[in-house]
């Protein structure tokens, strides 16, 4: 929060919600950290779908699940992330239904085909990875040579990934994880991107731009 109040800079909040305990995580953020977030952040849906054998509840169910959970809290969430990167084209109906514009699962855990779109898209719904005719888009975290675009990774390490995607396109989508002291490594990609004369925006205002 500091580096992003020193730098105006906006973020995607996804908060997260899992099958087995959906509400402690949301809970958690409203008490102690949504009322430290401006208003001019964006909060986001993050859903762990549960691929064991002790799943109970359809892909489609839980989304409907955690928007409602949000809701509970007075959010409306137009931003999506699947945890793992465990997202499938049946996922984008539901994820329209519930009124999500935006998706950045596809780069930030597994790497995505050398033939993907490298810039933000509407995704097939048969195929995420090929250009289609899907509502939402898909704005893709960047990732090379095994390496993605997350904070968590450090600075030395991430830099790599962000040459890569700004030689191939003007769009460039990084993540990072409340589980890591990401504060230097924000501070240090801030001021990088800014002398390459980046602008930053959340994942939905990217949406509206489009």
């Amino acid at each position: 929060m500091k580096v992003a109040e020193e730098y105006t800079l906006p973020l995607t909040w996804l908060l997260d919600v899992q099958e087995h305990d959906p509400m402690t995580n949301v809970r958690l953020y409203h008490n102690e950290y949504l009322h430290r977030i401006p208003s001019w952040h964006e909060i986001g849906l993050h859903l762990a779908f549960d691929a064991s054998r002790t799943n109970t509840v359809q892909r489609g169910d839980l989304i409907r699940v955690g928007k409602d959970i949000l809701k509970q809290f007075s959010i409306k969430p137009t931003a999506f992330r699947a945890g793992n990167g465990d997202l499938e084209p049946d996922d984008l109906k539901a994820l329209e239904d519930i009124g999500i514009l935006v998706d950045a699962t596809l780069g930030s855990y597994t790497a995505r085909p050398t033939d993907a779109p490298s810039k933000p898209y509407h995704p097939a719904y048969e195929h995420l990875h090929r250009e289609g005719s899907a509502k939402i888009i898909v704005a893709p975290i960047a990732h090379n040579n095994g390496v993605r675009g997350y904070l968590d990774e450090g600075f030395d390490r991430l830099k790599g990934v962000i040459d890569a995607q700004l030689a191939v396109s003007e769009y460039l989508g990084l993540g990072l994880s409340d589980t890591v002291s990401n504060g230097d490594t924000l501070r240090k990609t801030v001021v990088y991107l800014k002398s390459q004369w980046a602008r930053f925006v959340t994942l939905t205002q990217l949406v509206s731009e489009l």
